[in-house]
C-alpha cells in the first residue's frame, strides 16, 4: 500500500512539473517596452505611455524665448514627457536617430535610463511633437485661439493617426494640435481662451497608451516645431523652428482660477428642508439628489449660486451632489450632510 501511494505521489508531481514547463510565455511577468530586460513592467500599476520619463512640473528655470512667445502647457499639475520632438526627422520618416532639443542623440526607438531618474525619456523615430502622460484628464487650450478642427484624425476610423483631436490657430501663424482624446469638448469655429478645457486626454487613434500628444506647427504648411526650441551645440538640424515658445521662456501652467463650492442643508417645517450652495469662482451649478443611496437624479441644472426648498417623502434619507462649472470648463463638486425626514440632519 505505501508503495502504491509513493508512486501515485511521484506521478502527481511529474503532471505538476509537465503543466508548469507547458505554461505560456505570455503568463510571465510583463516587461517594460523598450525597456532593459532586468526591469520589470507591472502592467496595472502604469499605463504603457505613462512609465517614465522627466516630470514637466512648471519650475525649470526661463531660457531665452522666441519674440512673440505665447504657450502655457496644455494641462495643470506634474505630468511625465512619455516622447520627445525629434529634431532629427519630426516627420516621422525614420532615419535611424533622434535628437533632443539639448543636442542629445540616441539611436532610434527606445526607453533611455542610463542617466539621473529626472532624465529618463522614450523616443521614437520621427516624432513631430511631446507626449505628455495624461490619464484621461482634462487637456487645455495652451493659448488663445480660434479652433479649426475638432475631429477625428481620419473619420470612420477609431485606431489611425491622432486619433480625436484639436487643433487651435492662435492667429499668429500658428497653429496647436491635441490628440489622441478620449473626448472633444468644443467645435470648429470656436474661440477658446488659455487655459479653457477642451477636451479629455485618452488613447483613440494609432496610440501605445493614454496619453497626450501636442504639438506646435506653422500655420501655412503645418509644418512641425518644438515649443522648446534648440538649445545645443552647432545649428538646430530642423531648420523650420523658431525658437522657444513657452511664454516668458519656460513651460508653466495657465493661470487658472479653480472653482470651489459649499453646500448647506436645513431642516424646515414637516418634510422640507433648505439647499444651499455657493462657490469661488463663479460658474453654473447643477445640483442632484441621491435617494436612499439610489442613483442621483438631476434636480437643479444649469443654475446660479443660491438655494432651494426640497419636499421629501417620509421614511427616506436624502443628500445633494452639487457640481459648479466655471467658464473655462473647470468644475468643483462637494456633497451636503444626510438627512432623514422626521429624524433631524445627520452627520
Amino acid at each position: 500500500m505505501a508503495a502504491r501511494y509513493r508512486l501515485l505521489l511521484a506521478l502527481c508531481v511529474a503532471a505538476l512539473g509537465a503543466l508548469a514547463t507547458a505554461l505560456p510565455v505570455s503568463a510571465a511577468e510583463p516587461k517594460m517596452p523598450g525597456g532593459p530586460p532586468e526591469k520589470p513592467y507591472h502592467r496595472w500599476e502604469y499605463p504603457s505611455q505613462i512609465p517614465g520619463g522627466p516630470l514637466e512640473e512648471a519650475i525649470s528655470a526661463p531660457r531665452p524665448a522666441a519674440g512673440g512667445a505665447f504657450l502655457t502647457l496644455p494641462f495643470v499639475g506634474p505630468h511625465y514627457v512619455t516622447s520627445i520632438f525629434d529634431h532629427c526627422s519630426p516627420n516621422y520618416v525614420p532615419d535611424g536617430l533622434v535628437c533632443r532639443y539639448d543636442g542629445l542623440t540616441k539611436l532610434a526607438g527606445g526607453f533611455d535610463e542610463t542617466g539621473p531618474p529626472s532624465q529618463a525619456w522614450l523616443f521614437y523615430d520621427g516624432h513631430d511633437g511631446l507626449d505628455y502622460g495624461l490619464y484621461y484628464e482634462n487637456v487645455v487650450a495652451a493659448a488663445d485661439g480660434r479652433v479649426v478642427y475638432a475631429d477625428w484624425n481620419r473619420p470612420g476610423c477609431a485606431t489611425c493617426g491622432y486619433g480625436q483631436e484639436v487643433r487651435i490657430d492662435h492667429g499668429n501663424g500658428i497653429t496647436t494640435r491635441y490628440a489622441h482624446l478620449s473626448k472633444i469638448l468644443v467645435g470648429d469655429g470656436q474661440q477658446v481662451r488659455r487655459g479653457q478645457v477642451i477636451g479629455i486626454s485618452g488613447n483613440t487613434g494609432a496610440s501605445t497608451g493614454e496619453h497626450l500628444h501636442f504639438g506646435a506647427y506653422l500655420t501655412a504648411g503645418f509644418i512641425p516645431l518644438d515649443p522648446y526650441g534648440w538649445s545645443g551645440d552647432g545649428a538646430d538640424p530642423w531648420a523650420h523652428d523658431v525658437g522657444n515658445l513657452w511664454q516668458g521662456g519656460a513651460p508653466r501652467y495657465a493661470a487658472v482660477a479653480m472653482p470651489a463650492v459649499q453646500v448647506s442643508i436645513n431642516a424646515l417645517d414637516g418634510n422640507r428642508f433648505a439647499v444651499g450652495w455657493k462657490g469661488v469662482g463663479g460658474g453654473a451649478y447643477d445640483i442632484e439628489v441621491i435617494e436612499d443611496q439610489r442613483l442621483a437624479r438631476n434636480w437643479e441644472t444649469s443654475v446660479g449660486e443660491g438655494g432651494a426648498t426640497f419636499s421629501a417623502e417620509p421614511g427616506h434619507s436624502y443628500w445633494f451632489l452639487v457640481t459648479v462649472r466655471n467658464d473655462l470648463g473647470w468644475t468643483a463638486t462637494a456633497s451636503s450632510a444626510a438627512v432623514a425626514v422626521g429624524a433631524g440632519l445627520n452627520s
